[in-house]
């Protein structure tokens, strides 16, 4: 045996296309997460599995760092069409940076987010959107990074949540089941809540069938009351606790049509449902789109978890700024 063959040799660092490697990246965000202030949700493979099946998506728009065979650090980039003050824009959603505990106070994070900016400009996209939780560090300094690179950009709103706990129920409630027609509903009702924010997502069926139907866990409620009708759409995921708890994150909330009772009535129906699937929380984000007075009444409260939106464009969009209420989903 040669006297070099006990030498470490020095790992091999590169930044790439996402390679698909689910479990290893679910490990990695599990425990880097894990000494965050908050409590992390759970992110398990087969979650980032099926936030990757939403159509469009790519590996291309998620660079990752990885150390060998391993990543270490990555952040995801998620294709979104919006309308933004009449204009219909492409843009990637940035979400879940994360850096191996060792290497948090290296840079990577910030070399990573360049990355998915850079590739994002040469997909043909129009801007980002970033989501941070204020106050850990990466919030801290984003606008800072975006006016050094000279991109127009703005905290576009500092989202609250409402939270409840969902008791154990003991009669199961069914599951409602998505048809073609809960689908087309749905675009309706998507575009009309489209009309009343200055920024809101725009839905293809296909975004749609994969919103209220294929998504892992994706869980649905209607309710109609002769011509009126609303619904809600959400997904159920695990909280990284001991015990690993369900949660339901309510995503659409689409009832403009329905009156206030009605509103309440279907909010315990979604809850309800989430409970016969062992959820014992439900987490609401107030985007201002749609009325919270229901949630409110149905018992839920303020959360201490704030995540801010940060906005940018380059391709000669209307300049971002600050907003009241926009309609996109965050993650």
């Amino acid at each position: 045996m040669s006297e070099t063959s006990n030498i470490p040799q020095p790992h091999r660092r590169s930044i790439e296309d996402f390679r698909g490697d689910f479990e290893e990246l679910a490990v990695l965000m599990r425990d880097s997460w894990a000494e965050n202030k908050s409590q992390p949700l759970l992110y398990t493979a087969e979650f980032l599995s099926s936030f990757f099946s939403y159509p469009g998506a790519s590996f291309h728009n998620s660079p990752t760092l990885y150390e060998d065979s391993k990543p270490a650090a990555f952040i995801g980039g998620f294709p979104r069409r919006l309308k933004w003050k009449g204009r219909d824009l492409r843009i990637l959603a940035l979400s879940f940076l994360t850096v191996i505990t060792e290497y948090k106070n290296g840079g990577y994070g910030i070399v990573l987010w360049n990355e998915a900016l850079k590739r994002a400009r040469a997909a043909g996209f129009d801007g980002v959107i970033n989501y941070c939780v204020q106050g850990e560090p990466m919030d801290n300094m984003m606008l800072a990074y975006f006016q050094r690179m000279k991109l127009p950009s703005t905290r576009l709103l500092s989202i609250r949540h409402l939270t409840r706990v969902i008791p154990p129920k003991q009669t199961k409630t069914e599951r409602e089941k998505v048809d073609s027609e809960f689908i087309e509903n749905f675009l309706i009702k998507a575009r009309r809540a489209a009309e009343s924010v200055p920024l809101a997502r725009i839905w293809s069926r296909e975004e749609a069938e994969w919103q209220c139907q294929n998504r892992t866990n994706a869980i649905v409620a209607s309710y109609t009351s002769g011509e009126r009708q609303g619904l809600l759409t959400g997904y159920i995921m695990q909280i990284a606790d001991r015990a690993n708890t369900k949660c339901l994150l309510i995503e659409d909330v689409l009832w403009q049509d329905l009156l206030a009772e009605e509103r309440r009535a279907l909010v315990q129906k979604l809850v309800d449902s989430a409970a016969s699937e062992g959820a014992r929380l439900c987490v609401v984000p107030l985007l201002g789109y749609a009325d919270s007075e229901p949630f409110i009444k149905a018992r839920f409260l303020q959360s201490a978890r704030v995540l801010n939106a940060y906005f940018t464009l380059w391709n000669g969009a209307p300049t971002p700024e600050p907003v009241t209420s926009f309609y996109l989903d965050v993650f």
